[in-house]
């Protein structure tokens, strides 16, 4: 009677239409590679997001840091009635160096020629998902450069 059943069962089979056994599970092994693949993607756009957002905030720091610097002006020169007005290099690098210490990060300040000043800032993005696969810490950096200018009247002297 075994032997019967089990020749009747491996004609059932090779039947068109019929359910074939060896098939089961296939779904579950589709719908678990769909859920990984579908948790990678979710994990690197966070990732992605959060590293964009870091390197935004590392550009709006360097720009405050120009401006921290740019504030810091040579009186001799600005009121001393010559046509261009100069940075003091060292007080405007230690406001600048200041002011990105503040925001945790850490960068230069060039000051060129007394009117022109560049910051480049640097912060480190830990991801939140890809670093369970072993991604370290990424750098980013921001860069932001300003020009001291006189103006009168919104016209620049």
């Amino acid at each position: 009677m075994t032997t019967r059943r089990t020749q009747h069962r491996a004609n059932a089979l090779t039947k068109p239409g019929e359910r074939r056994d060896d098939e089961r599970g296939s779904v579950t092994l589709w719908a678990l590679s769909s859920a990984v693949a579908f948790l990678l993607i979710v994990g690197i756009s966070v990732d992605l997001t959060g590293q964009i957002r870091a390197k935004q905030q590392a550009a709006d720091i360097a720009a405050h840091a120009v401006r921290v610097a740019g504030q810091r002006v040579d009186p001799a020169t600005l009121m001393g009635g010559r046509p261009t007005s100069t940075i003091e290099a060292a007080a405007a690098t230690t406001a600048a160096q200041h002011a990105i210490a503040e925001a945790g990060m850490t960068g230069t300040v060039t000051i060129t020629g007394g009117v022109r000043i560049t910051v480049t800032t640097t912060a480190r993005y830990t991801p939140v998902f890809l670093s369970s696969l072993s991604f370290g810490a990424l750098t980013v950096t921001g860069t932001a450069t300003g020009r001291l200018v006189r103006a009168q009247d919104g016209t620049e002297r």
